[in-house]
């Protein structure tokens, strides 16, 4: 009997398997068989006496399990390789490749580009399609187009192997393509588009896949997806990377890097901020069974490609390409590495380096829900610690070297302080000395620090966030200590949390002191002059409760368009080479430069607070037709941050916008 192995290679299939063919001989390559033998306690004699372990009858069926039983021994037996000009090589993979390939679970892939990601989607899918009875999987990507590649080609392999074209009972394709199978399997494709409603009425049992993830933006693109999963169903997520931390592709990738064990449900402080480092945006009201799930990360950069395809020569035609290694289209095409997102303002590279350990810092956020009449509080420390980073072949010395990204580079956490729930109706009313629970959360969270501070303040109006920061200045370094973050809060009330973090930063303590008798107060503000900033600003400026301090002159307001001279951090015109004059610039052109300089130069501290890794590093700049256009989305945070540097630079150069 063990001399039907001499056609076939012991190493592995050379030929693709008609499956009638496997009533003939031994087909499954020489490892395999003995260890399915092994598997089921049975020998070569009992085969050769026409005796099969159950269920099975024949030397054909036999057979036919073990090939199933592995999705790399069914691709390579019954698909073609789609390079080969006569398609008559079995299907061919990459040694990377392999162990993707038969890992069962929920998965994320973050690749380089062209590395072999549809390639493996296609005897992926179509082995659950032929081994599963009666089951049903779900191919989801951004737009119509990236489905088609994946289509043709599992249609390609159905021609190509006519033994498998067979089972293919019906291929819908209006108004959405779908392939139906005589073994009762169904194959969904599915456009997101632009909020994911195309996955509606989908309903996967074995697998969902979703290619090309990172350029679904929205978040519902991605709860529509999870919802058309059904218990025991797995994940497969699919994409290059782009830069872009404030997508859900990232959030899912970074999930999976650090080996969390499940999907938690969102706590409080998700609900306060709309994200959390370890909460997707889009599982927060999906099923349980969905919110468990754990994924494993696989990482191909293209140095993993064999011999032609990743060469020395190849390696400059990509640097020349992308404009070097340290370009985003290198970091997210060739190595598949998040980078940074294209024209960011803040390099993660440079970003990183500013990210410190900073045990005074606390962060407090608050949602209103007047709805259910609550005050949502979640208030948290940040823990400081680097990731140790993993391993990849040098493919010049041949040695053991750090390559991934990940290698030293700060891991922000938070660590949970306060966790709880208010009566809306009482919380913020002050009593006869004018405060209020809100202003005591506030003083009694925050931690007072000595040394010269400022402040910064975006204040928002309906539904957009305030953010309030304070920063501790030693001499050209400067460190943020403090960050408040509102949501749904009243003009009035964005009024007292700035008060109360200037009574706890400025020395004023719990009591007033009266209005005849000031403290002597070096704490300035700096906060936008939008709808939301004017009304604020000139509550505490107009109303009795704060005149005693003094915020005529210590609290200054920006509008962000309008146009100065360009000045440098001491307020020095930047003279125009060309008209001999001070270069005009926009107050958020100039915060920003001036930001710029300093994290070059590393004088910015940042907390290790997931909220500053991640809007930071994804906030992008394009050119306008007189001036730079920033991204306004997620910007509240940079934008506190930006009028406390206009506060310090134009204090004695410009007339106060609030006068």
């Amino acid at each position: 009997m063990q001399a039907a192995f001499a056609h076939n290679a012991a190493q592995g299939i050379q030929e693709p398997i008609i499956p009638a063919d496997l009533a003939k001989s031994i087909l499954v390559p020489r490892p395999d068989f003995e260890a399915w033998l092994a598997r089921h306690d049975w020998t070569y004699h009992q085969i050769a006496r026409g005796e099969f372990p159950s269920p099975y009858a024949a030397l054909s069926d036999f057979q036919l399990g073990c090939l199933c039983s592995d999705a790399l021994l069914w691709a390579t037996a019954f698909l073609r390789e789609p390079d080969d000009p006569d398609h008559d090589e079995p299907y061919d993979f990459w040694e990377y490749q392999k162990e993707s390939l038969c890992y069962t679970g929920s998965c994320v892939h973050k690749d380089g580009s062209e590395v072999g990601k549809t390639r493996e989607i296609i005897p992926w899918v179509l082995h659950k399609a032929f081994t599963v009875i009666s089951g049903s999987g779900l191919i989801g990507a951004p737009l119509q187009t990236h489905l088609d590649e994946i289509i043709e080609s599992m249609y390609d392999q159905l021609l190509w192997n006519k033994g498998l074209g067979l089972s293919l009972r019906r291929w819908k394709k209006h108004p959405h393509h779908a392939f139906y199978f005589t073994n009762g399997f169904k194959i969904d494709f599915r456009p997101s588009g632009h909020d994911g409603i195309s996955y509606r009425g989908v309903h996967a049992s074995v697998f969902a896949i979703k290619d090309e993830a990172a350029k679904d933006k929205n978040p519902k693109q991605w709860s529509e997806f999870w919802r058309a999963m059904k218990p025991g169903c797995v994940a497969r997520i699919y994409s290059v990377p782009d830069g872009d931390r404030s997508c859900e592709f990232y959030r899912l990738a970074q999930r999976a890097k650090r080996s969390l064990q499940a999907v938690k449900p969102a706590n409080r402080q998700a609900a306060a901020t709309g994200r959390e480092e370890e909460s997707l945006e889009s599982l927060h009201d999906v099923p349980a069974h969905i919110k468990a799930l754990t994924f494993r990360l696989f990482h191909w950069p293209k140095t993993l490609m064999p011999y032609p395809f990743w060469s020395p020569e190849r390696k400059r035609f990509y640097i020349e390409q992308y404009g070097g290694e340290d370009s985003p289209g290198y970091k997210h095409n060739v190595l598949g590495e998040d980078g940074d997102p294209e024209s960011t303002v803040f390099p993660w590279h440079q970003f990183r380096l500013c990210i410190k350990d900073i045990p005074e810092y606390r962060c407090l956020k608050l949602l209103v829900d007047g709805a259910n009449n609550e005050v949502i509080v979640n208030g948290y420390r940040c823990e400081f610690a680097e990731s140790a980073g993993t391993f990849l072949p040098d493919e010049a010395s041949e040695q053991v070297c750090p390559r991934s990204e990940l290698a030293g580079e700060p891991v922000p956490r938070a660590v949970t302080l306060i966790d709880t729930v208010y009566r809306q109706s009482t919380f913020f009313d002050p009593d006869s000395d004018g405060e209020s629970p809100f202003r005591a959360l506030i003083k009694g969270f925050f931690n007072h620090v000595p040394g010269l501070k400022r402040g910064g303040g975006d204040f928002g109006f309906s539904g957009d966030p305030t953010e309030l920061v304070i920063k501790l200045i030693h001499g050209k370094r400067e460190r943020i200590v403090a960050r408040l973050h509102l949501k749904h809060v009243t003009y009035d009330q964005q009024c007292q949390a700035l008060d109360a973090l200037d009574d706890l930063y400025n020395g004023f303590g719990s009591s007033l002191p009266s209005p005849v008798s000031p403290l002597p107060s070096d704490l300035t503000w700096g906060t936008d002059f939008g709808n939301a900033g004017s009304a604020v600003a000139h509550d505490l400026q107009g109303l009795p409760q704060y005149a005693h301090k003094q915020y005529d002159d210590r609290l200054r307001g920006f509008q962000f368009q309008s146009t100065t001279d360009n000045v440098d951090e001491s307020g020095g015109a930047i003279i125009d080479a060309r008209t001999g004059k001070p270069a005009k610039i926009t107050l958020k052109e100039l915060a920003t430069d001036i930001m710029v300089k300093k994290m070059q130069r590393q004088e910015l501290e940042y907390p290790a607070d997931p909220d500053f890794a991640f809007f930071y590093p994804n906030h992008t700049v394009r050119q306008g037709d007189r001036q730079r256009i920033y991204k306004k989305e997620d910007d509240h945070l940079i934008d506190a941050d930006r009028v406390q540097i206009l506060a310090h630079i134009l204090s004695q150069a410009m007339e106060d916008l609030f006068a």
